[in-house]
Order: structure tokens, then sequence, then C-alpha cells
């Protein structure tokens, strides 16, 4: 192989690439990105058998081949290089990278030895909304599970019903659900989990490249679902299992709806956290006809108190939260102002953006020592 590719095309496509390689593989080979030619094209590849991605850049192909390279040290040694034409050449099982003044030789695998990635056909494929679906991944991934013990509350509920798209995800502590109108009708309703890293990447390869579409579609081979970009593709496993039913803990009724400025309550829970670290993370905010009152008290370090004006409707009361699940909601969301549902301190409390119905996230609320 014997290819001339621009440095910032390369360092972008392996920066991409490499996002989709495990930091601890367990098989050398997946520890590498395929370097392959496709006509005009240099193709990339990458994958840690959960997802795996393949992009195209343009480049002058002077000779046909494939290899694979270490990840790592190929990224870092392409960034470091100027800004100006490299020249990539095969020798053996070696990649040669050539740079005004600068000659590298890199130790590769086989390509023969690289996963084999998922094909599809063009038929199954259907048409997603670019802005619209980047901003629900982005107001639901985050509440997915981190713990990989309970593997199915790491991914995101997807489901496509006629021409609505729904994302929930939760990690038993909170929920968040966005739907969002499809352009075209669906005819097969489907119900799937992704891990939400996935999610998160296809919505990170959506702001990067800022592409008008995204195709969705399932793959030949089985439990496995494809988004294609203009100049790229990304796949990824279906979590198997079943998602909670996380309708149940929807609140039905509440007994005070409370208006509020997101910027203020943001800075308020902000400041307000830096006391509860200390105590368990445990926020208390006291409802009053008028105003909110946002309180941490910690034995180590002492208490803060601080108000903000708010709209209640309904009765005044109290309720705790863990700061932290309310400053992932907070920095999850754009809106002006928000709306916060509660029945009683032990209900779980349920946030709305105003003038915006497609959205919902719920915060399990915690149990305060003077409560039974």
């Amino acid at each position: 192989m014997r290819v001339q590719i621009l440095q910032e095309n390369l360092n972008k496509g392996l920066s991409t690439a490499s996002r989709s390689i495990s930091s601890k593989a367990q098989l050398p080979i997946l520890a590498n990105v395929l370097l392959k030619t496709d006509k005009n094209r240099l193709q990339i590849s990458a994958t840690n058998l959960e997802t795996g991605v393949t992009l195209w850049l343009g480049a002058k192909i002077e000779e046909e081949g494939e290899i694979t390279i270490p990840a790592k040290i190929l990224t870092e040694m392409v960034a470091s290089l100027p800004a100006e034409k490299i020249e990539l050449e095969t020798k053996e099982n070696a990649l040669i990278i050539r740079s005004q003044g600068y000659e590298a030789s890199i130790n590769g695998i086989s390509a023969g030895e690289f996963p084999k990635l998922p094909s599809y056909s063009a038929e199954s494929l259907f048409t997603l909304p670019t802005d619209k679906l980047v901003t629900a991944i982005n107001q639901v991934a985050f509440a997915a599970a981190t713990d990989e013990g309970r593997p199915i509350l790491t991914g995101v509920l997807v489901r496509i019903k006629d021409k609505e798209l729904s994302l929930v995800a939760t990690d038993g502590y909170r929920l968040s659900l966005k739907t969002i109108p499809l352009e075209t009708e669906i005819k097969k309703e489907m119900f799937l989990i992704l891990p939400s890293k996935t999610l998160s990447e296809v919505a990170k390869i959506l702001s990067e490249e800022k592409n008008e579409n995204i195709k969705m579609g399932f793959t030949q081979e089985e439990n496995q679902v494809v988004f294609v970009f203009p100049e790229s593709e990304l796949f990824s496993r279906v979590i198997e299992g079943e998602f909670p039913e996380y309708g149940k803990i929807i609140p039905q009724s509440f007994t005070t709806k409370v208006f509020i400025d997101k910027d203020s309550f943001s800075r308020a829970v902000r400041v307000v956290s830096i006391f509860a670290r200390d105590s368990a993370n445990i926020v208390k905010i006291k409802i009053n006809n008028d105003h909110l009152e946002l309180s941490a008290n910690s034995p180590q370090v002492g208490e803060n108190k601080n108000s903000l004006e708010a709209k209640v409707e309904g009765e005044e009361g109290e309720i705790a939260f863990n700061f932290r699940f309310l400053q992932g909601f907070l920095g999850a969301i754009d809106a002006k102002e928000i709306t916060m549902e509660v029945n009683g301190s032990l209900n779980p409390g349920a946030f709305h953006l105003v003038g915006d119905e497609s959205f919902l996230h719920i915060i399990m609320p915690v149990r305060l020592q003077n409560e039974e």
C-alpha cells in the first residue's frame, strides 16, 4: 500500500476511530486500526466487538493494500506531525510514515486477523432527523448506569412507533425520557436497547460532521444495528434483556408544581453542593409559597442556605435530592425555565422543560432521618 493524505484529515479520522477501541483490549488485534485502500479513498476501521466504526477519507492511492496498526501510537504520531501531506507505505507487516523530514516505521498485524465488521442492505435503512436526535441523546444517555453490574441499565431503550422515536434511560435512581417526531412513518414497531456509549458516539460524530441527516438500520448479522453517515458507518450490538417497566415510576399526579429559572436554579445547586459533598451529597429543597430554599449541612464543613424566586402552585413542602443527579439533569438541558413537580417528600420528583412536553426527567428523593 502506498497512500498520500493530508495530516489534518488523517488525524481527524484516527481520533474518531480510536474512540471505538477499548483501553483494555482482550486481543492485540483489537488495539489496532485497520487501514485499507478503497478506490480513491483510505478506509479506517476500528472495533471493540461491542461497537465498530468505519470511515472513508479522501486520499491519493498510488498502490492498493491493507494493514492493521496499533491505534494509540499511530494516532499520537500523526497528531505530532505538521499540517502537511503525509505518505503512508506498507513493507511486509510494517507501516512507513513520511512527512517533511519525519519518518517512522510502526510494526503492525496482518489485516486478515482483523474482525469482520457487519454488513447491511440499503433497504433496511430509515432516516432520522439529525438536530433532534443529537438533542434527544444528550438529554437521555447521561441517565444510563455506568456500573456493568446490571448491563441492561447501561443501555438506552430505543422505541420507534409510527412517526415517533422515544429514548429512555435509567440507572435506578433517575430516569430520562425524550420523544422526537420522524419524517417518515416506520411500518414495524421496534423496541431495542443500545449501549449508551454508542448513542453518545453517534451524537459526537453528528456534532463534528454537522450532517443534515443520518440513517439507521439493522445489519444482516443478528442483534446488531448500523448508523450510516455520509462518510462513515457506526455499528453496535443490541443489549439483550428486558428493560424495566419505567412507566410505573412516572408520577401520575402531584400536589406541588414549581416554575424555576433554570440558570438561577443551576447556580443555587452548584453553591449548595460545596457543603453537600461531605454529607452524602444531600441537598434539601424547601418549597415556600413564592420561593425555594436550598440547604446543605456538613458537620466538618459547615452549613449553607440560599433561596431563589419561584412560582409555586399547590402545597408547600420539603424534599431532598442527591445534588449530582440535579447537576446531571441541569447540565443536559438547554432551557430558560423548568418545572419541578412533587407529591410529598418520599415520591419521585418530575422535571419538565417549560414549552417542551416531549421531555421528562425523574429523580428519586433521598429519605431524610426525620422521615418515617
